[in-house]
Parts: C-alpha cells; sequence; structure tokens
C-alpha cells in the first residue's frame, strides 16, 4: 500500500527532494539586481520597477506575515524555493502525462501498432522525473531559488498552463466531434487556463510568450465557429478582468504613499506607463548587432567552458544532448503538439533576443522548461528498445542518474547563495560609516541602492542617509518629488553640500563624462570605497574602519566581482592622495592593507612609480 501510495505521487515526492536540496543552496542574505527592491515590495506591497508585478508582491506579502523563525529576507527567498520546488513537480506531471499516452501525441507516421505498447509505468516516472530534474537543476532555474526575484513564480504559473493544455488536448483526442461542443463545455476546458494566463500577467509580460501557442492550439481543438469564437470572447474578458483588477490595485497602492513607488503609478496615464513598460522601450534592439549579441549569450549559456578558472557545463551539463536529441526528435508528435512546442520555443527565444537588457538569462527560462519536456523523446525511444534487455536497468537508470549528478555538480557553485553575505556586508559596512543625514549619489542598482531600499525602509539600516541617483533625478519628475533634494543648479553643476558623498560610478560616468559638474574649487576626496565631495585644497583624513566583507570562495555574481575591483581600486586612489598631501605614514598604511586584502590586485604602473619614488616600495 506505501509503495503504491509512492508511485501515485513520485512527482510530489521528488518535489519536496528538490525543494529540501534548494534550502541547502538558498540564499541567507539579500540577492543580486531587483532582489532588494522586490523583497521591499513584497514585504510591505510597494510598487516596484514596471510592470509592477501585483500578483507576485501580494502573494509575498501574504506569505511574509506567516510566523516563521526566520527573518523577513529568509522567508522570501525560501518562498522562491517553494515556486521552484512546485515547478519541478509539475514539469514531472507533464512528462508523464506524455508518456502515459504515447498513442495519442505520436503521428501516425511514426507510430506502428507494435510499438510502445509496454506497461511498464515504472519507466515512465523514472524517465518523467529525469525530465523535472534535468529542468529543476539548470543553471539559471535553480539560481532563482535562491533569491528574491519574479521569475520563479512566473514560471511556475508557465508550467501549469502548459501542463493544463496539453491535458485539455490528449482529452479531446480521446472524444470524437470536439469541435462541436457548445461555448458552455468548452468554457469549462478553458477557464482554468485563462485564470492562470491572468494571473501571469498580473506577475510578468513574460506570459505573452505562451499566447500564440495557446490561440491556435485553441482553433485546432475547438474550430472556428459560433460556439468557440463565443468561448473564446468571454475567456478573453477573464484575462483581461483578473490582469487589470491587479493592476488597478497597483494603482490604488501607489495613492497610499508606500515606502517606495516607482514610477508613481497613481492615476490611469502613469499606470498604463508603467504596466506597459514604456519607460524599457529604449532597451529594445533595433538592429542585428543586438540580436547577434543577445543571441551569442544563449549560446554561451548552453556551451562548455573547459577554463581551468571558468569551467561549466552549462544550463544543462551533458544533458544537453537529450535536450537537442528532443528537439529534432520534435516531429515524431502528432502536428498539434509540434506546433504548440515550437510556437513556445520560437515566441519566447525572438522575444528574448530583441531585448537588450543585462539579466536577459531569465528570459529563456521558458525555452529551457520546454527543452527538458523534449527531453523525454529521445529516452522513451530507447526505452521502448531495450526495457526488455537483461543487462538495460543495469545501464539505462544509473545512466540517468550519472547526467543528473554531473549536472548537480556542475552547477552547484553557481547556484549555491548559502553563503552569500556580499551585498549584505558591503552596504551596511560603507552606510554604517556615513555621518548622520548624509546624501549619498550613485547609478549603482545592484550593489547599492536596490539594497538600500530594503535595508532602510524594512530592516530600518540608516534610513537618515538620503540615497539620490543622478540618472533617475534628471530623467524623471516623480523620482525629483520624492528625493525632496536640489541636486545641481542650472549649469547642472553639483550643489555643494556638508556630508555629500559620491560612488565610483557617478564619478566615472556622470561626472567623468560630463553629464553632471563638480562645483568650482571642490574634488572628489577618495576615501576607502567612496568618494567625498571637499574642497580641493584641503586634506580630508580617512575615517572609516576596513569594511569587514565575507567574500565567496567561488565567485559567481556578477556583483560581488564588481566589489572586488571596486574597494581596491578606490583604495589605489586613497593611497596617492595620501602621498598628494605628504601624508607618508597614512599612505604606508593603506598600501598595506591593500596588499592584505587584495593580494591580487595589480597596482597601475605610475602608482608603482609614485610608491618607488617615495620608498614606499623598494
Amino acid at each position: 500500500m506505501e509503495f503504491k501510495y509512492l508511485k501515485e505521487y513520485h512527482s510530489e515526492f521528488i518535489g519536496i527532494f528538490v525543494f529540501i536540496f534548494y534550502l541547502i543552496t538558498v540564499g541567507r542574505s539579500i540577492g543580486e539586481i531587483d532582489s532588494g527592491e522586490l523583497a521591499l515590495a513584497q514585504a510591505t506591497l510597494s510598487i516596484p520597477h514596471p510592470t509592477g508585478y501585483p500578483f507576485f508582491s501580494l502573494v509575498g506579502f501574504i506569505f511574509s506575515k506567516i510566523p516563521l523563525p526566520f527573518s523577513t529576507l529568509f522567508k522570501l527567498n525560501i518562498l522562491n524555493s517553494i515556486w521552484c520546488a512546485l515547478t519541478v513537480v509539475v514539469v514531472i506531471k507533464t512528462s508523464f502525462l506524455l508518456l502515459k499516452n504515447l498513442q495519442i501525441i505520436f503521428n501516425k507516421k511514426f507510430l506502428r501498432d507494435d510499438n510502445f505498447n509496454f506497461t511498464n509505468e515504472s519507466g515512465l516516472r523514472i524517465i518523467s522525473v529525469f525530465s523535472g530534474l534535468m529542468f529543476g537543476f539548470s543553471a539559471t532555474f535553480w539560481l532563482q531559488s535562491t533569491k528574491v526575484e519574479v521569475y520563479a513564480l512566473q514560471i511556475f504559473i508557465t508550467s501549469l498552463i502548459i501542463y493544463s493544455t496539453i491535458k485539455i488536448a490528449i482529452n479531446s483526442f480521446q472524444k470524437e466531434s470536439i469541435k462541436d461542443r457548445n461555448y458552455k463545455n468548452v468554457l469549462k476546458d478553458g477557464f482554468p487556463i485563462a485564470l492562470l494566463i491572468g494571473l501571469g500577467f498580473s506577475n510578468h509580460l513574460m506570459t505573452i510568450y505562451l499566447l500564440p501557442a495557446l490561440v491556435l492550439t485553441f482553433i485546432f481543438l475547438y474550430g472556428i465557429n459560433k460556439e468557440s469564437i463565443k468561448a473564446f470572447s468571454i475567456l478573453i474578458i477573464i484575462v483581461f478582468a483578473i490582469a487589470i483588477l491587479f493592476y488597478l490595485g497597483l494603482m490604488f497602492r501607489a495613492q497610499m504613499s508606500p515606502p517606495w513607488s516607482y514610477g508613481d503609478p497613481s492615476n490611469l496615464e502613469r499606470l498604463i506607463e508603467h504596466v506597459t513598460a514604456k519607460e524599457y522601450s529604449k532597451y529594445l534592439l533595433d538592429s542585428t548587432d543586438g540580436l547577434i549579441k543577445q543571441g551569442s549569450k544563449l549560446l554561451k549559456m548552453l556551451s562548455f567552458n573547459f577554463n581551468n578558472e571558468k569551467f561549466s557545463l552549462g544550463e544543462f551539463g551533458l544533458s544537453l544532448f537529450l535536450g537537442i536529441a528532443g528537439l529534432l526528435l520534435i516531429f515524431v508528435l502528432r502536428k498539434k503538439f509540434v506546433s504548440f512546442f515550437l510556437l513556445i520555443i520560437f515566441v519566447s527565444i525572438t522575444t528574448a533576443l530583441s531585448y537588450s537588457i543585462p539579466d536577459i538569462n531569465e528570459y529563456f527560462l521558458v525555452t529551457f522548461l520546454v527543452i527538458s519536456i523534449c527531453a523525454i523523446l529521445p529516452l522513451i525511444i530507447i526505452f521502448n528498445f531495450v526495457h526488455s534487455k537483461k543487462l538495460f536497468k543495469y545501464i539505462f537508470y544509473p545512466g540517468l542518474l550519472f547526467l543528473i549528478i554531473i549536472q548537480v555538480l556542475s552547477n552547484f557553485d553557481y547556484a549555491n547563495r548559502s553563503k552569500f553575505y556580499v551585498i549584505e556586508d558591503f552596504f551596511k559596512s560603507f552606510v554604517n560609516s556615513l555621518p548622520e543625514n548624509s546624501i549619498f549619489l550613485t547609478d549603482n542598482w545592484a550593489s547599492i541602492l536596490s539594497p538600500a531600499l530594503y535595508y532602510q525602509n524594512v530592516e530600518k539600516v540608516r534610513p537618515d542617509v538620503n540615497f539620490i541617483s543622478p540618472s533617475g533625478y534628471i530623467q524623471f519628475e516623480w523620482y525629483r518629488k520624492i528625493k525632496k533634494h536640489k541636486l545641481y543648479d542650472s549649469s547642472y553643476a553639483i550643489i555643494p553640500k556638508e556630508n555629500l558623498f559620491v560612488a565610483y560610478d557617478i564619478g566615472y560616468r556622470i561626472i567623468g563624462k560630463n553629464i553632471l559638474k563638480l562645483p568650482s574649487h571642490y574634488s572628489l576626496i577618495p576615501l576607502r570605497n567612496f568618494y567625498v565631495l571637499g574642497i580641493d585644497t584641503i586634506y580630508y583624513p580617512l575615517k572609516q574602519l576596513p569594511n569587514e566583507i565575507r567574500f565567496s570562495e567561488n565567485i559567481t555574481s556578477e556583483s560581488e566581482k564588481y566589489i572586488r575591483i571596486l574597494i581596491p581600486t578606490i583604495l589605489e586612489q586613497r593611497l596617492l592622495y595620501e602621498l598628494e598631501f605628504k601624508k607618508y605614514l597614512n599612505a604606508k598604511i593603506v598600501f598595506e592593507e591593500l596588499l592584505r586584502r587584495f593580494p591580487e590586485y595589480k597596482l597601475s604602473e605610475n602608482t608603482l612609480r609614485v610608491l618607488y619614488h617615495y620608498k614606499i616600495l623598494n
């Protein structure tokens, strides 16, 4: 009885196993890029960057109120692990559903009367489990289980839509005269999918990847007639009603002055701009060079890298070959299934390739999901021909286990965020060194601005410090209103203030490129990992203590790579500053700190010459 129960719920048991594994690698601290802002949105129902993600924020807000013995941030990270584990369950169920209906999903030319008639359901379960684990431990998807992001929930919803559609399609092929069904029966089939699509659009516009395939499948199943058109119209209304309801909630929440309201979508005009991501239209590529660049990123994600320092087997490890074989074998399916899967892949890839953003990896997750499902095709063909052989169970099953183990080992360091504290330590160490009511200028979203939103508003870490993005200040009226600070004069020169600090990115990009100017007789004085706006003839002592930062053993985060370069770079500048004011002892202390903390850092030739000149280096 217990074994039967295990068979019946094999996908759920695997999901629990995967979730426990995810708990090993889930982040205990803040993640990269948007994680800080999105954690704030979930913790306080604030309004994040476009498209606002209202369903994501609401679900996270409810979950954050569950009385678990963890910090709010850790709970929200775990929520993403839950979504990812549930997605694995759905992928297994989808694969098993397809495998149990081989006579239906394969086309007649490929299928023979004596093919695929075996009753070995245990083998089908194992193949379906492989498909789920292949996706669950793919590099980009696994990473989503470790931090606060919108993609884990989005892919879970996507997997449910795909599963539900395939289930309806298989059921329809088992019935006759489906195109003659009345609209109420069609509505009964389509309502769960319409509900999921509405929730999907309320979470992320990535849902659009599925629409062409879903519309075509609807036509295949129900035809174009009075009843189907009537049902389709009602389903469209349901989708729009759900999405509009959530996004109107976004507008009403913006009117309540939450801790953060990106774009201030407090009226219909700004709400529409926010939901349609008008601000991001500049990221749409208009040249083949951009498409080639984004396409090369996709190929790099999938390809192997045997470099000693950056050894990687790509997204899927050796399992990739089964995924590729599955795509090549996809034409053994009925045309309706072929068009469904290929349309999803085509739309998702072309849409992602036309979008020039740094975190493009996640936009290929839908494609990777379909690839993982298609991997069952070569496996079931192999299984059909060798399952009766004596040595089969000693080769086939261990072979699948070997592929998953290789994939897990290959991607573990990339996805593991259990000891990732770099962004938290970097932010807290420097913000706690600032004087009261300081102003800090930076456009560094990933390592400073996004973490600041969470730590200042949720954990109340130095809420007195006013972080200002000069780029946001220049571009957006809503941003200038919430900052309530005049940053520059009519000539675009920064207005000097006491305790005004500047990040490296502003000095290099905004001031270095003359977008903003330094006031007369002022310069940027290097401190430890940022600058102070000061009078250039006055010496400013280094009062900040060395940063206590827990760096990772294996560096896979771009934010950590940036911080590891940023700190020694500014320390080098501080070293030259001390020598400029003839503070030789201070210069030696800074130099020794630089060598001790960043022994791999290479000083510039100019700095080396200066050090030899002052005999700090012999």
